[in-house]
């Protein structure tokens, strides 16, 4: 088709968009590196769709003076244009090449009638959305920290704008690394607009795009790139966090314009000591978590106001007691001492309220104080989809499964890619009682990813409640080799042995255990729960009372758990949990 002299400033063909009047070239959103012949080529193919341009014509308008090197220089910058739209000229989907005559465009070309301009903002009623993974853009390992820290930090802001649903950075993060494809990633995540970007750091110097996407048109609404010193960071953050909530709400309050431009700290060197730290804790094992605990420290020191950090380094002392870094009784305090820390600096930090709830539920036992905690987290931050799971778990816990539930989907909501919250609807829906679905959910988490040693372990324990002993024990046993024999995995794997008739099995499993508490934190419940298999209930009470005396926060599950569901008879057991002090 011909276009108009008043052609339109926008041109969209398969998941491109050219913009003439910036003169830039976009792909899903994203702007593209093109340089100026290539891109003058494509502008005169865009011209003329489907129609002959002709090399003279070419030569004419970007090569006038050049005669010997034409041929060259122009098969250069078709095969450079070809290379940044994924054609080939074998078998073309956008440039045809006319042997000996030229080039024609060949695929199929929308000009808006009316476009809006690249700044516009989203319809009213925009709800969700999702910030994707930024793009390292030095291709250096060690960057890493730095754009996935970015990505985070811009997360958490948007998280502070009222109904706004935003995207948790564990389910963003599955489609790093990934082809984009806006379309499709908002209806899997059932946001209205995407949030794309790249960083590059060299030396002092720091370039970051960032683009705001339709994410059902796949169209960019919003773009900018910029240009700044390293030092300038925090405040470039700040201003891309300002851009989207712009175009996103077209007023915003005083109060919520000063939520979200909140910085916590302006020491540089703190901030990026507490990237490193975020970026090692996500990883969730033991190495892992050690290493974030150093960068979060090493934040702390360079700037001892540092509220955020303090929570993070709550965080990883907790995921120490439940991973045996450390014994319960060395972990958490230093935890509580890092939560309330933080809580001192600034007492309307969601993250660190969250932090000083599970240690309430966890190691305290103080039940109404840790739902307070969580409450608060949650109205400071609805956003936070790891609070929610772990006001679930505290439901769960206490036998609330019906508000547990609708926790946990709550969560899914906001992370739905997430594993981890996939396998807490499992263990909710196990500690209510409802196998099958437990099953089923566990199945689902393994659709996502069939190597995820928590969703074997949450299979094997519904599998087993089912009577489906030979199953749970296949399953239990994936989950032991997939975890490096996680003590939780030994010990489901010596419960289902002992219901199955298999003493002597257990009993080997009940010595490993035991050999390994000798170099390294092992929580007694495990034991307790396969002499309970066995049916040893004065050796299962026993490991219990010592569970109790370290403070040990696997106990949180005592009340609901159904493998301890032989001793409840006993005494002593009710005893235990009125010590625990879970309510009546």
């Amino acid at each position: 088709m011909n276009t108009p002299k008043d052609f339109s400033r926008i041109v969209r063909f398969g998941v491109f968009e050219l913009d003439l009047q910036a003169r830039e070239l976009r792909k899903r959103g994203l702007r593209m590196r093109l340089e100026e012949k290539p891109l003058q080529i494509l502008e005169l193919l865009l011209e003329k769709p489907g129609e002959l341009v002709t090399r003279n014509l070419l030569r004419e308008k970007l090569w006038p003076d050049t005669f010997v090197n034409f041929d060259y220089s122009l098969n250069t910058a078709v095969n450079k244009l070809r290379r940044a739209l994924g054609d080939s000229a074998n078998s073309p989907r956008f440039v045809e090449t006319m042997a000996r005559r030229g080039y024609r465009f060949i695929g199929s070309v929308e000009v808006p009638a009316s476009p809006a301009p690249a700044s516009s903002p989203l319809q009213p009623g925009v709800s969700s959305i999702a910030a994707l993974p930024f793009q390292n853009a030095s291709g250096e390992a060690e960057m890493e920290y730095l754009s996935d820290g970015v990505t985070e930090a811009i997360i958490r802001s948007l998280s502070r704008m009222p109904d706004l649903r935003v995207m948790a950075w564990s389910t963003v993060l599955r489609y790093k690394g990934k082809e984009l494809d806006p379309r499709t990633i908002g209806q899997d995540l059932r946001v209205q607009a995407l949030l794309v970007g790249k960083v590059l750091q060299r030396g002092n110097d720091l370039t970051m795009s960032a683009e705001l996407v339709d994410a059902s048109t796949g169209w960019r609404l919003w773009g900018e790139q910029y240009k700044r010193q390293r030092n300038e960071i925090l405040q470039l953050q700040e201003e891309i966090v300002r851009e989207i909530s712009e175009k996103l709400r077209s007023r915003l309050a005083e109060e919520e314009k000063k939520r979200l431009a909140k910085r916590y700290t302006s020491n540089l060197d703190a901030y990026s000591d507490y990237l490193k730290g975020r970026y090692h804790w996500h990883q969730l094992h033991g190495d892992g978590l050690k290493k974030s605990v150093f960068y979060f420290q090493q934040a702390i020191e360079k700037d001892p106001s540092f509220a955020l950090a303090y929570s993070a380094l709550a965080d990883a002392y907790i995921l120490f007691a439940f991973v045996g870094v450390l014994p319960p009784k060395e972990a958490i305090p230093l935890a509580r001492q890092a939560a309330l820390s933080a809580l001192a600096i600034d007492d309307e930090l969601a993250e660190a309220h969250a932090s000083l709830a599970s240690i309430r539920k966890s190691y305290d036992w103080d039940w109404p104080a840790a739902e307070r905690e969580y409450k608060l987290c949650l109205e400071l931050n609805p956003n936070n989809a790891i609070a929610r799971r772990g006001y679930a778990d505290f439901l769960s816990a206490l036998g609330r499964a019906n508000e547990a539930m609708v926790e946990i989907r709550h969560a899914q909501e906001l992370d739905p890619l997430s594993l981890v919250i996939s396998v807490e609807a499992a263990w909710g829906l196990y500690m209510a009682r409802e196998y099958a679905r437990s099953m089923e959910e566990s199945l689902k988490t393994l659709k996502m990813e069939p190597e995820f040693p928590a969703a074997y372990h949450s299979l094997g324990l519904a599998l087993e409640q089912l009577g489906k002993y030979d199953e749970a024990i296949e399953a239990f046993e994936k989950a032991r080799d997939r975890s490096e024999a996680h003590a939780s995995t030994l010990a489901g794997l010596g419960h289902v042995h002992a219901l199955q008739g298999r003493r002597d099995e257990a009993k080997r499993i009940l010595q490993r255990l035991n050999e390994s508490s000798s170099k390294t934190y092992i929580s007694p419940c495990m034991l307790a729960l396969v002499h309970a298999g066995l049916g040893e209930k004065d050796e299962a009470i026993e490991w219990l009372e010592r569970a109790f005396d370290a403070h040990d926060v696997w106990l949180v599950w005592l009340k609901a758990e159904p493998r301890f569901d032989v001793l409840r008879p006993d005494n002593r057991f009710q005893d235990l949990l009125r010590r625990v002090k879970f309510p009546d």
